[in-house]
């Protein structure tokens, strides 16, 4: 009963998080100079005039907000101010599947690669193995994402021509670069995260009974460590998941896959508003829906959580 509670609760922390952004989102791009309909020749008045009140731009804020957050939850986020033949709706349902296919292919990639490569340093803690994933993962969580895919494209694509340097319509090999290119440095610090907690189980009473009880290593690493490297790598989710996103805007304009962060780069520089803060309000929803799922999956792993 207490774990349903704080389940609950979660939720609502979520929903009430994704409502404060889209306040501050509304309330920054009201402060910004111009409007999405300026350009070099600026319109008459009253045809600017018109503009905002059929958009509804002249509303105070409180009721441009509340409007907003009502037409959110019936799933209409307006129209885009500069794709005028297109809803946000429609735009974001077909910018969406991309994103969403490659961000959890990243995410999952970048938490199997962690557990194995942390298994594997823990093992062989201090030698030769452990200290070539220690630099290793230093070397792809210091080099930024935009200079990580054009690497990945030079050496794959150009040079070695192993894979398509371009993904969108190459099928499933196209994939490969950029979930490698977003799910590389994820994985350098998540190796850090579940080699720490790999290397406390080694270390622990319960460990050493295991030993003494004739548990072979090979089972004490499965069942100890998974019990502690689990929980452990799916807290990191929720960050792991901002940090995809964010590095998705750029993913997705070195590859040319016209998902939601290519489609919040072009909002941004067309000032599509209605376009940007709907962008900016799914990518919100789909990060607080994995940190919401992870914790669920954390307290069906662990129980000393199910009661708390």
């Amino acid at each position: 009963m207490n774990s349903l509670r704080r389940m609950g609760l979660d939720l609502l922390s979520a929903l009430a998080t994704l409502v404060c952004v889209i306040a501050l989102c509304l309330a920054l791009l009201r402060m910004v100079p111009g409007g999405p309909f300026a350009s070099e020749k600026a319109a008459p008045p009253e045809v600017q005039a018109a503009l905002a009140e059929r958009y509804g731009l002249d509303r105070a804020y409180l009721q441009q907000l509340g409007d907003y957050l009502f037409g959110v939850a019936r799933g209409d986020f307006g129209p885009s101010f500069q794709q005028v033949d297109f809803s946000v709706s429609e735009l974001i349902g077909q910018a969406l599947p991309i994103t969403l296919t490659l961000g959890v292919s990243a995410l999952l990639l970048s938490l199997l690669l962690a557990a194995l490569s942390a298994w594997l340093a823990a093992a062989q803690a201090a030698r030769f193995p452990d200290r070539v994933l220690a630099v290793m993962s230093l070397a792809a969580q210091a080099m930024p994402k935009f200079v990580l895919a054009p690497l990945l494209v030079l050496w794959l694509a150009i040079l070695w021509r192993w894979l398509p340097a371009t993904s969108y319509d190459q099928g499933w090999q196209g994939w490969i670069l950029p979930v490698l290119s977003l799910a590389i440095p994820q994985w350098a610090w998540l190796h850090r995260i579940a080699r720490s907690a790999l290397l406390e189980t080694q270390a622990s009473t319960a460990w050493r009974a295991a030993s003494g009880r004739g548990r072979s290593l090979h089972q004490r690493w499965l069942g100890l460590g998974g019990r502690l490297l689990w929980p452990r790598l799916l807290n990191a989710a929720q960050p792991a998941a901002i940090a995809l996103l964010t590095g998705s805007a750029v993913v997705e304009q070195v590859f040319a896959l016209p998902g939601l962060g290519r489609l919040l780069v072009e909002s941004a520089l067309n000032r599509d508003f209605t376009l940007l803060l709907g962008t900016v309000s799914v990518s919100t929803a789909l990060v607080l829906a994995i940190g919401w799922l992870s914790q669920v999956l954390v307290r069906a792993l662990d129980p000393r959580l199910r009661s708390a």
